[in-house]
């Protein structure tokens, strides 16, 4: 005759399969100590009944044999084994490894426990807190609108830090008469498996065998790591024990990091305290020390975008509390009254935290995320109306960092909560021009450059009063181009240079330039020319009077600069496009001619 009590796993008749990758635990696989924290106070603060919600965490060796009807725990991860070839070496080392765990005289388990709570309430019926928390899939059920947890997907966060993927949950809650209640549970998360012909669902339960009910009433039989830690008498609360827990170096100060960074909200107000067993203490006056503790930011330095979040926490923490904050309010049409505190100095990272209910949801809201025109600065921002909160809360996706208002039921809420969000944003930015605005100077002096450009205001003269300036230096446009002297035909070839479009175009006239051309022989000449104008003859032409030695072409210039040292001094610098000797020259440029 098979026991009213012991571990069930449900047959299954549908020829359906849970494999090993359960969704709702790779959600959090990633990041499992960061996980368990935020989602297992997420679920204390939920159930306040009075301030401070009070969370301990111990880790403690028990007896293997002392964990109930352990056998059966046994035989189904051995049948777990048998499957596990066809769902790949992770599942079968997964499974080796809890069985190796059960073969030891003692096993870790974690324990999660809170008071000044209401406990899970029941009873395991649909519609009911704890039928949500351990039977149902996909559903929360939070007695407040405003709750911080709202898909019911924390509750996969404490089996990824299992070695048998297996918890143990002991709450006490009082009814509406207030009759209290005792229910202890236990569930494991494995994989399908058969036997005798049989195939049976992954996800089994301890506790009541028909329908997979809790331990209700006397309760003295189980060990005592198993009762509801800390809650006699008319105290209300719950105790969550991780069985085979997963323990890594400095794991109690990551846990403690993760809290900390995410609740310091409700941590500095006192609505949330948190001890670990041989770690951190946490409350309103040990929160200030603790985000300056190195051997925290050791501990996390390894951890997923840590110590920044961490570092950043601190200081919105500092944000909240330094009096030198500014603290802006206002009245938003959706989400009703808002608070801003703003904090400006050195070494701030330049992020606006987003906080509900105390718990930081986002330091990159949309509009919020580049500041590039303020002083330094950190800001929290928190609505503190229900109103406002229930709407964020709808907004926010499972892992509960952003805001996204596709996530409402209908086109008008999602214009709604759009608008929301932008005016939201927009007021913020507001504030920050008022307190954090960064002053720009009209003129700011670089004189580390002041050797590589003119002034023109010392002594130059060359800039009047309706003069252009030349960008090439410190020179005076005219209106009507300088002639340009006439060039052999081989210079024509290279006389495409920007330095000589300066000087004008030139073209075929001019008072000293001839108006003879050169033809394709070379032949040609000027005269009225001081300068011989023959063709190259290195280039074949037959004509000209002009030799090789005596040929001038024009060198292309860049980043030519004049700049003047003195009234009587100037110092020129150019880059030549090509390598050789030159010969460089000065003219006095005048209305008719040029002097050189």
């Amino acid at each position: 005759m098979v026991a009213k009590i012991g571990f069930e796993f449900p047959r299954d008749n549908s020829q359906q399969w849970d494999g090993f990758n359960e969704p709702g635990m790779e959600h959090f696989a990633g990041s499992p100590f960061r996980s368990l924290g935020r989602e297992g106070t997420q679920n204390a603060l939920d159930a306040v009944i009075s301030s401070p919600v009070a969370i301990s965490v111990r880790l403690v060796e028990v007896p293997t044999t002392s964990i109930p009807n352990v056998d059966e725990l046994r035989s189904a991860l051995e049948l777990c084994v048998a499957e596990s070839h066809a769902e790949g070496e992770k599942a079968k080392q997964f499974f080796e490894t809890a069985l190796d765990l059960l073969g030891k005289s003692k096993i870790s388990v974690l324990q999660f426990s809170d008071s000044n709570t209401s406990g899970v309430k029941g009873p395991c019926e649909l519609g009911y807190p704890y039928f949500a928390l351990m039977k149902a899939t996909g559903q929360s059920k939070k007695e407040s609108g405003t709750a911080t947890g709202s898909f019911g997907i924390g509750k996969f966060a404490p089996f990824t830090v299992s070695g048998l993927r297996t918890i143990f949950l002991s709450t006490r809650w009082s009814d509406e008469t207030g009759a209290m209640h005792h229910y202890v549970q236990g569930k494991a998360i494995l994989m399908s498996h058969r036997s005798g012909g049989a195939t049976y669902r992954g996800t089994g339960f301890w506790g009541i065998r028909k329908n997979c009910q809790p331990l209700v009433g006397n309760l003295d039989e189980l060990p005592a790591w198993l009762h509801c830690n800390g809650h006699e008498g008319e105290s209300t609360g719950t105790t969550l024990s991780i069985l085979g827990f997963v323990a890594t170096k400095g794991w109690e100060r990551i846990l403690a990091a993760s809290i900390g960074e995410s609740f310091f909200g409700a941590i500095c107000r006192g609505e949330l305290t948190l001890t670990i067993e041989g770690g951190p203490v946490l409350n309103a006056g040990t929160l200030p020390d603790f985000f300056a503790d190195k051997d925290i930011l050791n501990a996390i330095k390894d951890q997923k975008e840590e110590p920044e979040t961490f570092q950043n926490s601190g200081h919105f923490l500092r944000a909240l509390s330094s009096t030198e904050s500014k603290v802006e309010e206002t009245q938003n049409a959706s989400l009703g009254h808002c608070r801003l505190h703003i904090l400006v100095g050195e070494g701030l990272p330049k992020r606006v935290a987003v906080l509900r209910n105390g718990m930081l949801i986002t330091s990159e809201l949309a509009r919020l995320r580049r500041f590039g025109e303020f002083k330094e600065f950190v800001a929290v921002l928190e609505c503190l109306s229900d109103k406002g909160n229930a709407l964020l809360r709808a907004m926010e996706p499972p892992p509960h960092n952003d805001f996204e208002p596709d996530r409402l039921p209908t086109l008008q809420q999602q214009r709604a909560g759009r608008v929301a969000l932008r005016e939201l944003a927009e007021w913020v930015r507001q504030m920050l021009q008022r307190h954090a605005q960064d002053p720009i100077a009209e003129v700011s002096e670089i004189d580390e450059l002041a050797e590589f450009f003119g002034d023109d205001e010392e002594g130059s003269g060359s800039k009047e009063k309706n003069g252009d300036e030349n960008p090439r230096g410190a020179l005076k446009i005219r209106a009507r181009p300088l002639p340009k002297k006439k060039s052999t035909a081989s210079d024509s070839q290279e006389d495409n240079s920007p330095d000589d479009n300066l000087a004008g175009d030139g073209g075929d006239e001019g008072d000293d330039a001839g108006d003879g051309e050169g033809g394709e022989d070379g032949s040609g000449g000027s005269s009225g020319s001081n300068e011989s104008t023959g063709g190259d003859a290195t280039k074949g032409g037959a004509g000209g009077g002009g030799s090789s030695k005596n040929h001038v072409s024009t060198l292309a210039l860049q980043n030519v600069r004049a700049v003047v040292l003195s009234p009587a001094r100037r110092r020129i610098s150019f880059t030549p496009e090509v390598a050789g000797q030159v010969k460089v020259s000065l003219e006095d440029s005048g209305a008719d001619t040029n002097r050189t």
